[in-house]
């Protein structure tokens, strides 16, 4: 139950308490926390406090891992941070505490997203995409991992006038598909095979074809 100037980041689905070792958070200043899953579990209908937030700033994103798992901050204005989720880049806390400094931004830059990277197993794409109905998928190869804290390498061209500002960006696998959320209440349902495969330092290709003056508002990814 929220409070009445509350509203809800995210929704994540979960089994047990038991079921990931951790969860991670992340807000619009770019400060991060990773605290124990476990520390969740309890009936209380108001809920529990998951971080001690200033009071300028909010949660964006959460996203369950473990310690083998990386994080993949993505800013606003298209900005990356690749770091791992090891206690040694960055420590467990408890509940009430603030977290740490994940990323720096430059200018009036904010947090958009934060993406766990769980398994690199086989081959994964960054996908980002634009409120103008524009998306690309890059290699995850080609964000090289740094130390939380930094500013970040380039995830997206951005081009407000002509292609818009981003509004999601994610892991994704080519047999993975995305759903395009619009502001005029459409769902556009994509393979991500289908969206091409582009550098990081670029403005990617139409996603979907907007009517004048609606934009997407959402991006979510759909897997079997």
């Amino acid at each position: 139950m929220t409070k009445p100037d509350e509203t809800i980041a995210q929704v994540i689905a979960i089994s047990d308490y038991k079921s990931h070792p951790f969860l991670a958070i992340a807000t619009r200043g770019g400060i991060v926390k990773k605290s124990p899953l476990s520390e969740y579990d309890s009936p209380r209908a108001g809920g529990l406090i998951a971080i001690n937030l200033k009071e300028s700033d909010e949660l964006v994103s959460a996203a369950l891992l473990s310690e083998k798992d990386e994080i993949l901050l993505v800013s606003k204005n298209g900005m990356s941070l690749r770091f791992g989720a090891n206690e040694e880049s960055i420590r467990s806390m408890g509940r009430s505490t603030s977290g740490v400094i994940g990323m720096k931004f430059r200018g009036k830059d904010q947090l958009l997203t934060m993406a766990a990277i769980t398994d690199i197993s086989s081959p994964k794409f960054v996908l980002t995409a634009t409120d103008g109905g524009y998306a690309k998928r890059t290699p995850l190869d080609e964000y090289r991992p740094q130390g939380r804290g930094g500013l970040g390498v380039k995830a997206a061209k951005i081009d407000e006038d002509s292609r818009g500002v981003l509004v999601g960006a994610m892991i994704v696998e080519a047999s993975d598909e995305i759903l395009a959320i619009t502001s005029g209440g459409v769902v556009i349902r994509t393979a991500c095979a289908e969206i091409r495969e582009t550098s990081r330092d670029t403005l990617g290709v139409r996603l979907v074809n907007l009517d004048e003056g609606i934009s997407v508002v959402s991006i979510t990814q759909v897997k079997e």
